[in-house]
């Protein structure tokens, strides 16, 4: 059975406790919290719930409440040890994630830009040996990775703003689409090919994508313009006059996908990292690639725009409770989401607008 969104008959039986929970929301944050412990590489029974501390937030952080958070790709490939994402902090005890929603609990020293209670939506940067992750029922961020939760968008919903959504836009405005632009965006139906195709579409391109036909109605609502089957035909002999690539599948779709392009064209690869050689030869443009950390501060705020004006929207595929990360994940690895996967870390107040 299918994990879900709180309804809103249950936000109503809830909404007499929101009093409450701004109340607590301004007290002192508790010493000691909840959260998904990965305790080194292997299947989904090495995340485990436990007990950890919560942090202090440091000078130009903040502790933020979770209410939901997002899955990713990079968590279930960090768990299992895939070459290229394993690391330190997978192999010592981790809290997986890097996507979350909630509201500002406290504030670390300097920060004058956000106040105890908004509403945000905030990724994580991973350091090794710290037990600080978007699994978890509190986490620390920099300010300047935590972006203001659009107010007609749910906290699962706005957790669905993180890594795959800034990762979207930022392939937008690398690849320079603009009104009248073609665009290939591969695995368009995921969380970083929906946001693209959608900011695309913000700006007039338009918008080719690739995905199976089981897709096609969610990214006709989302004004994807062509979808390609890529179980039935190859991709490369439908798609036609195509000005840049935004390739979030990488391996040999990334090259066949960039032997459309004609010289001058610009491509960008968020799966692919060693395209270097093949875009020279192709005299393509191989513009590059960031993790989220390092995204600048105007991404998240554009991000916010977008979402706030309702030009991106996210989908919850699937919903699962913070003690089921292991089964959300291995639902991921299936490479069928629609959307986005997330965690609902507090029940009652993730589908909360």
């Amino acid at each position: 059975m299918r994990s879900s969104i709180p309804t809103l008959t249950r936000q109503v039986f809830f909404g007499a406790t929101l009093g409450l929970c701004a109340a607590v929301a301004s007290a002192a944050a508790p010493k000691e919290q909840q959260a998904i412990v990965q305790n080194g590489n292997g299947g989904p029974e090495v995340l485990k719930v436990q007990t950890v501390p919560v942090l202090e937030p440091g000078d130009g952080q903040v502790l933020i409440r979770v209410y939901a958070a997002a899955v990713n790709p990079t968590d279930w490939r960090a768990r299992a040890g895939t070459p290229g994402n394993a690391t330190a902090a997978t192999v010592r005890p981790s809290i997986p994630g890097g996507d979350v929603a909630g509201v500002v609990e406290k504030l670390g020293a300097g920060v004058t830009t956000l106040k105890v209670g908004d509403p945000v939506f905030a990724v994580i940067a991973r350091v090794a040996g710290v037990l600080n992750g978007g699994y978890s029922q509190f986490v620390v961020a920099s300010v300047a990775n935590v972006g203001a939760k659009p107010a007609g968008m749910t906290y699962a919903e706005a957790a669905g703003l993180g890594i795959a959504t800034l990762t979207g836009v930022r392939a937008v405005n690398e690849t320079r689409l603009a009104k009248g632009t073609r665009v290939l965006i591969t695995g368009v139906a995921g969380g970083v090919g929906s946001a693209a195709a959608q900011a695309a579409k913000a700006r007039g391109a338009y918008v080719i994508g690739t995905a199976s036909a089981q897709h096609n109605a969610y990214l006709k609502s989302i004004g994807v313009d062509e979808v390609i089957d890529y179980t039935k035909v190859r991709f490369e002999d439908k798609a036609k006059n195509v000005d840049a690539v935004i390739d979030t599948v990488g391996s040999d779709t990334a090259v066949r996908a960039l032997g459309l392009l004609k010289k001058g064209s610009l491509f960008i690869s968020l799966a692919a990292h060693d395209l270097d050689a093949q875009c020279a030869a192709a005299g393509v443009t191989c513009v590059g690639h960031a993790s989220a950390a390092e995204l600048p501060r105007a991404i998240y705020d554009e991000v916010g725009r977008l979402a706030g004006a309702g030009s991106i929207r996210v989908k919850v595929d699937r919903a699962f409770p913070l003690e089921q990360a292991g089964q959300a994940q291995v639902f991921g690895e299936q490479g069928h989401t629609e959307g986005k996967i997330v965690l609902t870390v507090d029940a009652a107040q993730a589908g909360r607008k």
